[in-house]
Order: structure tokens, then sequence, then C-alpha cells
């Protein structure tokens, strides 16, 4: 017998381990308490004399509930416990023990004496007594009904009469009316009953010959909460709520001021389904909808056109053995209706040692054309084992997917002339690739502005430095006059020799210009700010933090010191957003796409698209270079992006059955393709019909030079200055430098966080990942791998933990200073099995005082006018001056000296 299998067994079959543990929780629940200081065991006597039934249909009904929730109790002291039963045919001083011999459950050992005060092991427990068999010691039969004469009493009866004769035939004379008395003592009175322990495997008994009746194979109608109480069906002591649990007795905890009721009647299926007992004859389910209705809806509310959504039909399954639910054979819903998981519209649910378990069969509905009314359908399932059935009515409605309007913030103070580590490019040059990259590539029907801040902002309409106000993209190809215009507004973007740093100025501005553009126009909004430097003018980022409401995202170009790290977190985390940092820029491919695949990014964030891959390289003339990656069945469009240093790289696309797309055939296809100044791209709507439908499976990237467009760069670059020359000579020797970004809109999700409570050396680092496919938690089915750069370095692969279903963490410990670049990877298969990837790169930065608040910046007088230049240069000459005379005084002393 399988101690912990849920299974109630008779008392004295069971080991005599078990029976102490049975008896240590008893003991213990004395000693635990309810919050108006009663014990947990005295507690079950003030249920039972204040609110117990006898004599009427709800006796077994509100006896089986008072017992669930006593064995609930001493599982919470030992889960592997289960509320067994004494047989009642048995003088429990010799009861049978199944294996030939006899057991007395009345020693100091088990439930203590049998005759007068009951002693070890309740000493301490409200006095109890007993006086079974009238004091004989004698063995004796207790003179009780057989199994087979209990379950039998009803043949021949009417269904409907059926449910009145077995509650009376159990709970009357000779059963548990005469069982009560044949104890005796405490036992003998219904209203000081439940002060003996004992009564419960007693009453377990009274419940398990309920349950044995109602599971007689051939009469499943007795697991039917609606048929199973007959012509009582109506009574209003079956309708009543069952008391004291659901409040209405004001016993605590149940009523005020704990408030931990539970509302239900005799009919609730918990109450209806019997418990696993070992004589039960036909383990038989019964299943209770948790879904809201009669009869129960599915509702696909607000669902983006184009877009998959899931909603769970949900079963709580009670009682014994498994549950087989199943669409029944013409029940399927109608288009755009489906069952998305299981495939089959059939899923298993084993018994376990729980009260119940819950199941779910998800739908899903792909959303159409906006606004457009949906007709309802239904689906109607069944259980296999107990023949119950249950139809949803299905309802849905399609909106339009949500646009997004992002406005760029962008850093043109001085300092962005100066070089970008020892990349070979100025920061300035850094930053209007990967702005430019972001205007070739933002989705048609987004809106994009740009501003631009140094110790001061500017409008979208100043003279000197003009901006763009939010402009829809009205195409994806990039000779559309307005992404024209976006991109015209990063080429001319350029620093101001004289300019300071004012983040704060920027995001307030790019704040006001969103606040403006009408929610008609983008239903979602989101800023991007960039700086290169801290901010040491007014206003800082503390001053506008709390008013910001949109999605906001920082991109510091540098290190943890060089930007206001501290400040940008605040700034981002509180919208949902976050801070990414580049460190200290090298030659490395990795760095040279650094700044572009962080905006491309946050592009894909604001856009709700998710990365497949993003893979750099360099590439040769005379090579192909053939990247494979996946798409899966829950992947609705995709984008292929390739980025290079010089335009001279081809890429095509190999579908899963092996047929090439490329610049030539695109069109033809519905694909748009673009040739962008450092991008090439493929948008595609899935599946694409090319001799088939391609969608799910294996695609590879193929790309190569282009011969003239090598020769035509590399003679360009070797008639320039010495720089584009050294550029030559590592453009002929290596090739193009390439980074290639799929990314998707996808009812797969996956969200990626790196929470830091401190930004002090030696704080811990919660790396985080969520995974979901149309809502659904992917359990089990993926790995997460954390690639963390170390501030020296070093990449450590930190494998997540699948903490919760789809929820994956892991606490790494940053004890160096510095910036932390996590790299998630997530590799796994669909619920239809098919494989996917996902990718996300998330920054974490520690430094010394890193926990301390910026210094706010002085407000100057005429911040960067001439007079106020010239101020500070006086004060720093004077300054010079002092230091100069203080040293030659020093000097003048020395040689006196001598």
């Amino acid at each position: 017998m399988a101690l912990g299998d849920g299974i109630r067994r008779n008392i004295a079959h069971v080991s005599a381990t078990e029976r102490t543990r049975f008896k240590n929780a008893i003991v213990q629940l004395h000693s635990k308490y309810y919050p108006d200081g009663v014990s947990k065991w005295v507690k079950q006597d003030q249920i039972h004399e204040a609110t117990h039934v006898h004599g009427g249909p709800s006796f077994l009904p509100w006896h089986r509930e008072l017992c669930n929730r006593f064995e609930a109790l001493l599982r919470e002291i030992d889960p592997e416990l289960s509320l067994h039963y004494w047989d009642w045919t048995e003088d429990p001083r010799a009861a049978s023990d199944g294996n030939g011999g006899t057991v007395n459950l009345f020693t100091e050992d088990f439930m203590g004496e049998s005759n007068g005060n009951v002693g070890n092991p309740f000493f301490g427990f409200p006095p109890i007594s007993r006086d079974i068999a009238g004091g004989s010691a004698a063995p004796s039969n207790p003179g009780a009904q057989s199994d087979n004469d209990i379950i039998n009493s009803t043949n021949g009866l009417p269904q409907a009469e059926q449910w009145e004769e077995i509650r009376d035939v159990i709970e009357q004379i000779p059963n548990h009316n005469s069982i009560h008395g044949y104890i005796g003592g405490t036992i003998g009175s219904g209203h000081t009953a439940f002060e003996d322990p004992f009564v419960f495997l007693l009453h377990s008994n009274v419940d398990r010959l309920w349950a044995l009746w109602q599971t007689v194979p051939g009469e499943e109608w007795r697991l039917d909460p609606l048929v199973t109480y007959g012509n009582e069906t109506s009574d209003p002591l079956l309708a009543e709520n069952l008391e004291p649990w659901a409040g209405g007795s004001g016993l605590r905890p149940w009523a005020a001021p704990n408030n931990q009721q539970l509302v239900k009647n005799s009919k609730h299926p918990s109450v209806v389904a019997p418990p696993c007992y070992d004589t039960n004859l036909n383990m038989v389910p019964v299943v209770e909808v948790l879904n809201d209705g009669t009869p129960p809806v599915i509702n696909f509310n607000d669902v983006p056109s184009g877009d998959t959504a899931a909603r769970a039909a949900v079963f709580r399954i009670y009682g014994c053995g498994n549950a087989t639910i199943q669409v029944q054979a013409g029940g399927d819903p109608a288009a755009p209706f489906s069952i998305l998981q299981p495939i089959s519209g059939s899923i298993v649910s084993p018994y376990n040692h729980l009260q119940y378990r819950d199941v779910r069969i998800w739908l899903g509905y792909t959303a159409g054309a906006a606004n457009v009314a949906v007709p309802d359908s239904s689906v109607t399932f069944e259980c296999v084992e107990n023949g119950q059935s249950f139809t949803f009515i299905i309802k849905a409605n399609a909106i339009v997917k949500p646009r997004t309007a992002v406005m760029l913030s962008l850093d043109q103070s001085g300092s962005m002339n100066d070089p970008a580590g020892s990349l070979g490019l100025k920061r300035i040059d850094v930053l209007k690739n990967a702005a430019g990259a972001f205007m070739e590539l933002i989705p048609a029907d987004s809106g994009v502005g740009l501003i631009r801040f140094d110790h001061d902002v500017y409008n979208v309409n100043d003279a000197t430095y003009p901006g763009l106000p939010v402009t829809r993209i009205n195409s994806n190809s990039v000779f559309d006059p307005d992404r024209v215009a976006a991109l015209n507004a990063v080429s001319t973007h350029n620093p101001n020799p004289l300019g300071r740093t004012s983040v704060g100025d920027g995001v307030a501005m790019a704040k006001g210009i969103l606040d403006g553009v009408p929610i008609s126009d983008y239903e979602e909004k989101a800023m991007i700010v960039f700086t290169d430097g801290l901010e040491n003018e007014p206003q800082a980022i503390s001053d506008v933090t709390g008013s910001i409401n949109d999605k906001t995202f920082a991109i510091g170009l540098g290190n943890e010191t060089q930007v206001n790290t501290n400040a940008l977190k605040t700034l981002t985390n509180t919208t949902g957003g976050y801070l990414l940092l580049s460190g200290l820029l090298s030659d490395s491919i990795d760095d040279y796409f650094r700044v572009s695949k962080y905006f491309l990014q946050i592009l894909a964030g604001v856009t709700n698209n998710d990365i497949i891959l993003d893979p750099n390289g360099f590439i040769s003339i005379g090579m192909t270079v053939k990247i494979p990656f996946y798409i899966s069945e829950a992947d609705i469009n995709a984008t292929v992006v390739l980025l290079t240093d010089y335009p001279v790289v081809d890429i095509a696309l190999e579908t899963p059955s092996g047929e090439i797309i490329d610049a030539g055939n695109a069109s033809g296809l519905g694909i748009d393709f673009e040739k962008g100044n450092r991008t090439r791209s493929y948008r595609f709507t899935l599946p694409v019909a090319l001799n088939g439908a391609n969608h799910q499976g294996k695609w590879i990237a193929h790309l190569s030079i282009n011969r003239e467009e090598y020769k035509r760069y590399l003679s360009l670059i070797r008639d320039q200055d010495i720089t584009h020359q050294t550029h030559a000579s590592t453009f002929e020797k290596h090739g193009a430098k390439y980074s290639l970004i799929i990314n998707t809109y996808s009812n797969l999700k996956m969200k990626a966080t790196l929470d830091q409570h401190s930004l002090e050396p030696g704080s811990k680092m919660v790396l985080g990942t969520s995974l979901t496919q149309y809502g659904i938690p992917l359990e089990h089915r993926a790995q997460v791998i954390a690639e963390l750069t170390a501030p020296n370095g070093v990449m450590t692969p930190v494998e997540l933990n699948e903490v919760s279903p789809g929820i994956f963490e892991k606490s790494v410990d940053a004890n160096g200073t510095g910036t932390y670049v996590s790299r998630f990877v997530a590799k796994g298969i669909t619920l239809r099995g098919n494989p996917f990837t996902r990718e996300q790169t998330l920054t974490a930065s520690v430094f010394p005082g890193g926990d301390i608040p910026t210094e706010r910046p002085k407000d100057p007088v005429n911040p960067g006018k001439l007079p106020e230049l010239m101020e500070r240069c006086c004060k720093h000459i004077t300054r010079i001056l002092i230091a100069i005379g203080i040293l030659i005084i020093i000097l003048i002393l020395l040689f006196l000296r001598r």
C-alpha cells in the first residue's frame, strides 16, 4: 500500500507506522490555532456542535464536506496522510489487519483507552471518554449491516427514490446511529461526538458507504449532481449553503474578520464526487466546468486583426480514476475558431492524491478584419468515463492592430564628436548608423518623430536644429516620402560644438510631443532616449521621471560611469522599458553593430515583435554564408534584416521546401524586399505561397558578396583619407561585416528581465525569462541560456531554471565593477512540436556609489550663450593662475632655505 497515494483505507490494514503518523498529526492540530485562538482540533467540535445536520437529505453531503476538510488539515501537518476509516462491522479492539491477524485500535499508541478516560495520547485535549460495547471486555460484533446489504438496499426502487433510501439506511439504526452508541462515552452524544478523534474514522466509514453506493458499475447517474438526489433534488436543505464554511453562521475563520469562506451547497461537484476509498467499485470522476456562464461562455474579446488568441475551457476533476475530456463527435467549433491544444481535442487527466485537479483544452481564434461582426459559435466536450457533456458558447470580436508612435530624443552635445572608443568611428557616426537603420526598418503604419537636445532642447520646428514631428510611415519602401524625411532628420543630426547635456529637457520635450498625438491615430506610444554623457545642465532626468507614462527606452553610449546610469534605469524601468549600455566600444565586430542592434531590438519591442536570431560575422568575396533559422506555426509574419558596414552583401532566403526567394522574385510572391543604405530586408506574411504553403520549419538565409558592388566600394574608399585607406585594407583582407537579425510578429512571446536590487558591487542580478504561446505558458518545452559577459570580457553561459510553467530564473552575483551584457537565448518546441528560438539582450551595471542618486546639475545663467562660456573660461584661467602663483611661492621658499 502506497503511503501518500491519496486512497482512504481500512485503518486496521495500514502499517503501524502510518497509524502513528496519523495520531501524531491529530495531536499537532491541537497545537495549531485559528485567528480566534481556538486550536484546529477543538474547532472541529465547534463546527459540528454549531452547524451539524442529521436526519435529513443533507446529512451525508454535510459530513462529507467536514471529512474532506479535516483530511486537508491532516495534510497540512503530514502531506502523505489520508483520512482512513474504521470498518464498523468489526470490533475495533480486534479488527482484522488484512493479513490474517488482528489489531487493537484502542491503545495509547493510537486512539487511547477503549473504556473510561482515554488517557494517552490525548492528554491535554478536552475530556474524552469511551464505553465500548457497554463496558464488555470481550470482542463483540457491533451489529452494523454489511457493505453488500447497505448498497443493495435500493435495488428495485425507482431511480428517483433511491437517494432517500440509501441515506436513511446509512444514517439510521443499525448503522450510523447505533455505532455512535456502541462506542459510547463522548462519541455517544451528538453534541460532544467530535471531541473524540475516533469519530472521524467512524464518519469516514459513513462516507465510504455512500461512495460505495455511488460507484456501483452501471449507476453512473449517482455521480451527477443534477440527478443523484432524486426526489429530494429541490429540497431547500440541499440548496442552502454548507455552513459554517460559507460564512453565514458567524463561526471564525470563515466569517468576518478573517473571511476565508467558500460558498457552495450539497450539489457542488466537490461534494457529490466520492473520495478515493479502497472499496470504491468504479473509479469514475465527477467534472465541474470553471468557465463563467450558464451555458459557459468563452469570450475572445478585442483580438487585434491578424492575431491568434487562445482561451481555455477549464474543467475541474473530482474523485478517483482517470478522466478523459474530449470534443464530442460533431461538436467541433466552426471557423475562425479552432482547437489549439491539445491538437487532438482530447486530454486525459490521471488520478492523483489531490482532492481535485484542473485540466484545460485551449481554443483559438484568428481575428479577421477589424470591427466586422463575428457570428457566435459553440463547442461541445464530453467526459468519456461518466458520459457528462458540456456545451460552450464562443464569442469574439476583432479590433485594429495597435499602431505605435515612437519619438527619438537624441543627444547632440559637443562630446558626440569624440571617438567611439577604439571603433574607428566618431560617436555621432555610431548614432547615425544605428538610428538610420531604425528609420529604414520601422514598419509601415507606424509613426516616428525626432527631437534634439544639448544643454537645451529644440522643438521640431526650430530654425537651427529642426527635428521631425510624429510622421506616419505609409509603406515599407525606403523611397516612401515620409521615410525619406525621417532618414534626412537622422542624417542632418550633427553635434553642437559648444553643447552641454540636459537629458531631462530632451525627455520632457519628447513627452510633450507624444502627449499631443491623438490616441485615435496611435494606440501605443514609446520614447527612445540616446545620450553619450553625464547630464550637466537642468532639467535633470529625476525632475521628469515621475511624469512619464509612455514606454521609455534609453541607450547609453559609454560605460556605467559615463552616463547617468542610476537615473536612466529609474526612468526606463518605471515605464516598462529598459536601459542598454554600449560599454567602451572596441574594434570587434560585436561592438561595431552593438548600438544598431540595440535600436533594432527596441524597435522589435515597441512593435510587439520577437527576435528569432541575430548572428554577426565577416563575409569575403567568393564565400556563401548559410544561416539557418526556425519559423513556427505561431509566427504570423517575419522580417529578415541584414546590416553591413558596406552595402555589398546580397541576401536570399531558402524556404523549408527548398525553394529560393531573392530580390528578383520577392515582389511576385507578395514579399517586400528593400535595399537601404546599410540594410537589406525581407518582410513577409506567413505562410508564403510558393508552390505550396511555406510556414513552419527550417529556413536558411544565404549571404554572398556582390562582386560589382565590392569592386566599386573598394575603389571608393581607397581614394579617401588615411583612415578610410585603413578600412580599405581591412575590407580587402576580411571582407564585409554583417549582422543578420530575424524577428517575427508572433503568438509565441519571450520577455526577458534583468532585475537589480542594487547597483553596488557584490549585489545580485536576477536573470528572468517568460515564454508563452497564445498566452499559454510553454511548460517544460524550452531551455533558456543567458550568455552573461562580465566587465572583464569573459562570457559565462548561465542556464535558467524553470521555476514555474514557462517562467525561467537564475540569480547571479555581480562582484566585478562595470557593465554586464546578458544575451538571453531560448530554444524549445511549440505546442505543436515545432522548434523555435528567441533572443534578447539586456545590460546591467554595478559600480561604487551606484545606489547614490545622481547629483542634480546646477542651473547656470544663459547656458550655452557666449557670456556664460566666457565666464566659465575666466573661472578656469583664474584657477590656473592661482595654482601657478602658489607653485612659484613654494619654489622661492625652497630656494631661500638653501
